[in-house]
This record gives structure tokens, C-alpha cells and sequence, in this order.
């Protein structure tokens, strides 16, 4: 595979999409960022939502192989940076569907620097903001050998720029190490105070600390008047998505990086635990 690198992993999928003149339509994830909806809108194709799997949370895989033969890429997220590869399905998708092109999309992940194979014609890591590693920028690509690749000048917005991003292995693992002994600091504080109950498994918790509580905008608002950053997932661009939209409904992401101290997840947990029986 080809390593490839640009300033955001949506110009890496743009790039990718106009220079091999991708078409037609996108299966992919409800509860996607927009962000990728817009660029593949953008590079001229079409998209259809599929709802999760309860069991992983990630894209709902009898959907895909009901779907696919409408399809001409396979849009695959690692649903908040869940650590596992999902090649058995990559692989049961391409013996049904040969043609399908198969996106790999780990931007949530730990970025890694020595992919040699992969089922996926793409997989896409990213160091930008908000993500596992910020580099404050950048993103990293591994593209199988049989398709090209260039960089494709477009008319530059708030999504897509001309600006190139050269990676720098080094910066990148020093970050990583102290990132992940930071989060794991974070984590174990919120895993030790918060019921077990309204924790996501230990699985999703890698790039934010997820959980589940029935009264998610008056927790998020009593952490938010405490200046504790805290999120809730997108929301499902299709309302018949039920397992997207109950993560919309139900799931909060406790911050676990830099922007949060260990003084200051503690006090996430006294607020989240203060509403009692309502979590």
C-alpha cells in the first residue's frame, strides 16, 4: 500500500475519489460527521445512510450486503475510534460484491504508520483537531497499489484547501505516547467513579470517554456551567435510523485529552453522579 499524507483525510478521500473518477453511490454510517457527506457530494456522488449495529456500533452489516449491489463504495467508520479490524466483513463484501470499493475510515483511531495490507482500497487515519492524535492539522492515507493518486486543485472553502501537510514520524509518536498515558489517567478516574452501567465498553473509549444516560442535555448543560468540555454525538441523517439516533439521544463524550485535568474529571463524575438515580 501507498502511504499518503494531506492537510485534512477529506482532501486524501477527495483526491482518491476525482483522480481514479469514482461515481455513483455511497453506503455509509447515519450518524457520519458531515464533513464526509459534503465531500463526496462534492466529488459528485451520491449517498445512502445505513443505520449501526447494536452489537458494535458500527454500520450495520446485513444492511451493507443488502445494499451493496445499488452501491459502488463501502464508506466504513470505526464508530469513536473502536479498535478492531473489521477485514472478515471487508472480505465477506468484496466475495459477494467484487467491484465494491471499500473506504476504511480510522480517523478516530491511533494512527498507524506501517499499514502494509489491508482489504480496503483506502484507510484513512487523522491527526486534526479533536481527533486521538492533534497534530493540529494533517492526516494519513495507505492506498492500495492498483490506484492512482494525485493532489486536485480545488476551489478552496472551509472543507477542502490546497495546503499540503508533510508527516513528521517523529512528532507524531512522541504525541502519541503522552496522549495515550493522559487518557488512560482520565479514563481510569471516570471508570472507577461512574456506574459501570452507563459506561460504553472499554472498546470505545480510547479517543473519548462515552456514556449513556437517560437526561443527557441537563448533565451536559450542569458540565458545561462547570467549564468541563463535554459532546453529543451526531445526530442520524436519517430519522429511521434507530440505533444512530438513540447514541444522538443517550450518549455523552467525557473528554480524556489535554483539554481536561484529573482534578477536573473528577468533578465530571461528582456532577454526572449528582443526579442520582436519573443516570
Amino acid at each position: 500500500m501507498k502511504l499518503l499524507t494531506a492537510n485534512r483525510a477529506n482532501k486524501l478521500l477527495y483526491n482518491f475519489l476525482k483522480v481514479n473518477h469514482i461515481t455513483g453511490n455511497v453506503l455509509l454510517p447515519a450518524n457520519i460527521c458531515p464533513d464526509v457527506v459534503t465531500t463526496l457530494h462534492h466529488a459528485g456522488l451520491t449517498t445512502t445512510f445505513v443505520d449501526l449495529q447494536a452489537d458494535n456500533l458500527c454500520i450495520h452489516q446485513e444492511t451493507v450486503l443488502a445494499l451493496a449491489k445499488q452501491a459502488n463504495l463501502l464508506l466504513f467508520v470505526h464508530t469513536y475510534g473502536i479498535e478492531h479490524d473489521f477485514y472478515s466483513f471487508f472480505e465477506q463484501v468484496r466475495e459477494q460484491h467484487p467491484e465494491i470499493i471499500i473506504v476504511d475510515d480510522k480517523c478516530l483511531c491511533l494512527p498507524d504508520l506501517d499499514v502494509k495490507d489491508s482489504p480496503a482500497d483506502l484507510v484513512l487515519y487523522s491527526t486534526g483537531e479533536k481527533k486521538m492524535v492533534n497534530l493540529g492539522g494533517g492526516a494519513i492515507g495507505y492506498l492500495a497499489d492498483k490506484w492512482q493518486y494525485d493532489e486536485v486543485e480545488v476551489e478552496e472553502n472551509d472543507l477542502l484547501t490546497n495546503e499540503l501537510w508533510l508527516l513528521d514520524p517523529k512528532q507524531l509518536y512522541l504525541k502519541m505516547d503522552a496522549i495515550i498515558a493522559h487518557k488512560e489517567k482520565l479514563n481510569t478516574i471516570y471508570r472507577a467513579l461512574l456506574p459501570e452501567a452507563i459506561q460504553l465498553p472499554d472498546a470505545y473509549q480510547h479517543w473519548r470517554f462515552h456514556i449513556l444516560v437517560p437526561n443527557q442535555q441537563q448533565v451536559i448543560e450542569a458540565l458545561r456551567a462547570e467549564g468541563i468540555p463535554a459532546e453529543i454525538p451526531y445526530p442520524a441523517l436519517d430519522d429511521a435510523c434507530v440505533v444512530a439516533n438513540n447514541l444522538h439521544t443517550y450518549a455523552i463524550q467525557l473528554y480524556n485529552d489535554k483539554q481536561l485535568t484529573q482534578e477536573q474529571a473528577t468533578r465530571a463524575c461528582e456532577i454526572i453522579l449528582a443526579f442520582g438515580k436519573e443516570v
